[in-house]
C-alpha cells in the first residue's frame, strides 16, 4: 500500500474515528438498523465537512455495507478489512468496540511517544544551535588568542576542541544515515513483490519485530472470528486470498495453503510462516487437542497486541533518560572547553 495514499485518504473524523464506531455499535446495540445508526450519528460530527456528511449519507441511504462507507471516510485500510470480515462472520459488534479500542491504544501510544520525546528533541536542537555558535565564534576567537600568544592549546583542551569541530559533522553524518534507512524502509514499504518484501521488513532488526507482531495480532484475531462462526479452515484461506485489502494477509494465507495441501497440519503449516510469530503454532496446536483452536487464536491476537503496545511504552520511558544523560555529558564538555582554554592561557601567561 502506498504510504503516500494513505496520508492523502487520512480519516476525516480525526480524533473521533474511535469514538464513532463505539457509538455505531451502541446503536446497533438497541436494535437501530445500520442505516438509522449511520444517519443519525454522521449527522453529530461537526468535523466532516458538509460535502462529505451529504456522500456519506448517501452511500448510507442507498443501503452500502458499513466496511465501505468506513474507506469512503478514510479508515485506515486494517480497520476496512476487520469490518467486512465481521460482516461476513456476523460479529459486527465485538468487531466495532474491538477496533474502536485498538484506534484509541494507538493515538493514546503515539502521544505518549511524542510527549516523552518532544523535550528532550528541544534540548537536542538548542544544544546543536549552541555547538554551532561555539564553533564560528568561541573556538576561532581561543585559536586567534593562542597563535598571539605564541603557544597552543594541550592536553584534554586539544581533544575537547577536535571534538567540538568533529561534532557536527558527526551529527551531520548521523541524519543522514538515518534519513537512508528511513529512505529504504519507505522503499520496502512501496514494493509490489510481497513475498521479498515481507521477507526483508519482517528481518530489519526492531522494525521486524512490529511489523512480524502486526502481522501476528491480525491474522490470528480474524482467523480465530471465522473458526468461532463456523467457517472450515479450506473456506477461510480461499476467503483471505481472494480479498485485495491487505496484501500481506493474502501472501500468508497462500503460503498456508501450500503447507496444507502437503499434508501438514494447522499448526504444523503456520510454523513455517516467517511472517507470524514462531509461539503462534504453539497455541493452535494446543487449540487442537482441545477442539479450541478459534479462541486460542483470538487469545493470542491479544496477548500479541498487549505486548507491541508494552514494547513501545518501554521504549519511550527508557529513551528520554538516555537521551538527557547523552545531553548532559555534551553541555559539561562544552563548559570544559570554554573554562579550560582560559585556565590554560592563564598559566602560560603566568
Amino acid at each position: 500500500m502506498n504510504i503516500f495514499h494513505t496520508w492523502k485518504n487520512s480519516n476525516r473524523l480525526g480524533k473521533y474515528d474511535a469514538h464513532f464506531l463505539m457509538k455505531v455499535a451502541d446503536l446497533l446495540e438497541v436494535g437501530f438498523t445500520l442505516q438509522q445508526a449511520l444517519v443519525f450519528l454522521l449527522e453529530q460530527y461537526d468535523v466532516l465537512k458538509e460535502q462529505d456528511r451529504q456522500q456519506y449519507l448517501a452511500m448510507a441511504r442507498d443501503g452500502s455495507s458499513l466496511s465501505s462507507i468506513l474507506k469512503a471516510m478514510g479508515y485506515r485500510s486494517s480497520i476496512v478489512i476487520q469490518v467486512s470480515f465481521a460482516e461476513i462472520h456476523g460479529e459486527v459488534l465485538a468487531n466495532l468496540r474491538d477496533s474502536a479500542a485498538y484506534l484509541t491504544n494507538v493515538r493514546q501510544t503515539s502521544a505518549k511517544l511524542v510527549k516523552s520525546l518532544q523535550y528532550p528533541l528541544l534540548l537536542v536542537a538548542i544544544f546543536i544551535t549552541i555547538l554551532i555558535t561555539l564553533n564560528f565564534t568561541v573556538i576561532p576567537q581561543f585559536k586567534s588568542l593562542y597563535s598571539a600568544m605564541g603557544t597552543s592549546s594541550e592536553g584534554i583542551v586539544k581533544i575537547l576542541i577536535m571534538a567540538l569541530e568533529t561534532l557536527p559533522l558527526a551529527i551531520f553524518a548521523f541524519l543522514m544515515i538515518g534519513m537512508l534507512a528511513a529512505g529504504i524502509i519507505l522503499y520496502l514499504l512501496n514494493m509490489k513483490n510481497i513475498d521479498l518484501k515481507s521477507m526483508m521488513l519482517s528481518r530489519i532488526p526492531f522494525i521486524g519485530f512490529f511489523f512480524t507482531g502486526y502481522q501476528t495480532y491480525r491474522f490470528s484475531r480474524e482467523f480465530g472470528y471465522f473458526l468461532n462462526n463456523g467457517l472450515e479452515v479450506k473456506e477461510i484461506l480461499d476467503l483471505f486470498i481472494h480479498q485485495e485489502i491487505n496484501p500481506y494477509l493474502r501472501h500468508i494465507s497462500k503460503s498456508i495453503e501450500m503447507k496444507l495441501m502437503t499434508g501438514d497440519s494447522l499448526s504444523q503449516a503456520l510454523a513455517h510462516i516467517g511472517l507470524l510469530e514462531a509461539k503462534l503454532s504453539v497455541f493452535v496446536n494446543h487449540g487442537e487437542q482441545n477442539s479450541s483452536v478459534g479462541n486460542e487464536l483470538i487469545m493470542f491476537s491479544e496477548y500479541t497486541l498487549e505486548r507491541l503496545i508494552m514494547r513501545i511504552e518501554n521504549i519511550t520511558r527508557k529513551v528520554q533518560p538516555v537521551i538527557f544523560l547523552i545531553l548532559g555529558i555534551l553541555i559539561i564538555c562544552l563548559y570544559l572547553i570554554i573554562v579550560l582554554p582560559i585556565f590554560q592561557m592563564m598559566s602560560s601567561i603566568n
